[in-house]
């Protein structure tokens, strides 16, 4: 045998052994930085021993002694509760509250790289519990609770801060008096996992799009928010139901066909004369997303049947056709949805299903009810854009107001002073950091909206498309800072106000 024709020696030992310690390296960091699928990380709390960190309902105190409250309800993969006791208990607990006095309940769903035990926790609970403190809402007796609507948005373990010093965990301790996650559901490090976390992005996209927006987070954010509402025995207690970023997506996609079949049957009980003034077809009084990185061909689906439901009420004399029903509010700040999402999707306008070419309906108003025809628009268009990016849907803007010189100094608690039902105009609202005044305004600060010569065809449907600049929401994460809240305070005013104006 030719020594060309012989064996090659044998792999150095030293190689074997660095080739296996990679791979038990790699097995361990996988099996510890995946995040738990399928299985629950809330339980009972009678069970835990009232660990909040694991519970499936917290309860606290705010300094002016305030009660405050969360339920989490978990979903799976395909949308379905991963424990029916949650729900149960989540019902039984609104319930419990109505029929103590008036609510004020907030539900959220969470959006990507975020969990049942991710920080966004700490962030909501601080929201509900400064909801709580405020002397508007204690003053009309609402007692505050809130429902966290967790899905799997991280196939990797979250990193949260545990530092006790940090702000948001000295009032998390301040109110409940200890951690309400659990350092077991997290990974060590911020670092790790970083890379192929944000490589997540499709995956949990088509999660939100596609799988967990099914029956079961329907049928809870309705049952909740019924339940709060005592069935229509208790209209005076509010309902308020939040997503940010795929947790919007999730909604819009979870929502909408139950919220279009309750609109609609409100129309039929008007026809038939069975409905009173005063009983709304949905139980929400205000459904909000927030930095929403859903594709825009549902907000603009959705827009169109709340077009509809607006000229229903404009023919019935109602003066709530000026309430949205849904506010979307997007920052310019947000390179997540307003430039990483057209590039995610870029390919969209291969797809055959978003071939199809709009050619009315987008650009121009209505003469005798009829859209007049434009430019051929592609479908795909909505499609690679979200709602607060896309300038054919934008129909509110939030503006800085420098124009109202007897507006006086600034409070010195925007957030409470925003929630004061106490103001002649509905739409200002106040932020401290800035101190600043701001407008919801239906007119674009950059002037008169027109594209191919044709203005945008629903400038105000009951579905508000709103953007705000980042001085307001710096970037697509920065949903729970305080001036974000401050605005969320100033817009659920404005809607109050003009719900009020249909009860007088």
């Amino acid at each position: 045998m030719s020594s060309s024709d012989q064996l090659p020696d044998r792999m150095n030992p030293n190689l074997y052994i660095l080739a296996a310690l990679a791979l038990v390296t790699l097995a361990v960091c996988f099996v510890c930085g995946c995040s738990v699928n399928g299985r629950a990380m809330r339980f009972d709390p009678q069970a835990q021993n009232s660990a909040k960190g694991r519970s499936w309902f917290i309860e606290g105190k705010t300094h002016n002694g305030a009660s405050v409250s969360c339920s989490f309800v978990e979903f799976d993969e395909r949308g379905d509760y991963i424990d029916f006791n949650q729900h149960r208990d989540c019902e039984q607990r609104i319930a419990e509250y109505v029929r103590s006095g008036k609510v004020l309940l907030v539900i959220y769903c969470h959006g990507w790289k975020n969990s049942s035990q991710s920080g966004d926790v700490n962030q909501f609970n601080t929201f509900l519990s400064r909801l709580a403190d405020s002397d508007e809402i204690r003053g009309q007796g609402l007692r505050v609770h809130g429902v966290y609507l967790g899905w799997r948005g991280n196939l990797f373990r979250p990193y949260v801060d545990k530092d006790p010093d940090t702000s948001i965990n000295r009032q998390i301790n301040d109110v409940f008096g200890e951690s309400i996650v659990d350092r077991k559901f997290h990974r060590r490090w911020h670092f790790t996992w970083m890379v192929p976390e944000n490589l997540t992005y499709w995956n949990r996209k088509n999660a939100a799009e596609q799988r967990v927006s099914a029956l079961p987070i329907a049928r809870a954010i309705f049952t909740y928010a019924s339940a709060a509402k005592a069935y229509g025995n208790r209209l005076d207690n509010r309902v308020v139901v939040m997503g940010h970023s795929f947790g919007a997506l999730l909604l819009e996609r979870g929502l909408g066909q139950g919220m279009t079949g309750a609109i609609t049957m409100e129309w039929w009980d008007k026809e038939h004369k069975e409905q009173t003034l005063h009983k709304p077809g949905l139980p929400f009084d205000l459904v909000l997303f927030v930095n929403s990185a859903a594709p825009a061909i549902y907000a603009k689906e959705m827009r169109d049947f709340l077009m509809a439901d607006r000229k229903s009420k404009a023919r019935d004399h109602k003066v709530d056709g000026d309430v949205p029903v849904i506010v979307s509010i997007t920052s310019t700040g947000d390179k997540a949805t307003g430039v990483l999402h057209p590039i995610g999707n870029a390919f969209a306008p291969f797809l055959p299903s978003l071939k199809r070419k709009y050619t009315s309906g987008i650009l121009g108003l209505p003469v005798n009810g009829v859209y007049p025809q434009h430019h051929p628009i592609r479908q795909s268009v909505f499609y690679t854009k979200t709602p607060g990016h896309h300038p054919y849907l934008l129909n509110h803007w939030i503006v800085s107001d420098k124009s109202t010189p007897d507006l006086g100094q600034p409070p010195d608690d925007a957030f409470k002073a925003n929630l004061s039902l106490s103001v002649k105009d509905p739409d200002l609202f106040w932020t401290s950091h800035p101190r600043s005044a701001w407008r919801i305004s239906q007119h674009s600060p950059s002037g008169d909206q027109l594209f191919y010569g044709l203005p945008p065809s629903m400038p105000d449907a009951n579905y508000w498309i709103v953007t705000c600049g980042s001085a307001l929401i710096k970037d697509h994460n920065d949903v729970w800072s305080d001036t974000a809240m401050e605005m969320y305070a100033g817009v659920f005013r404005a809607c109050e106000l003009r719900r009020r104006r249909t009860e007088q």
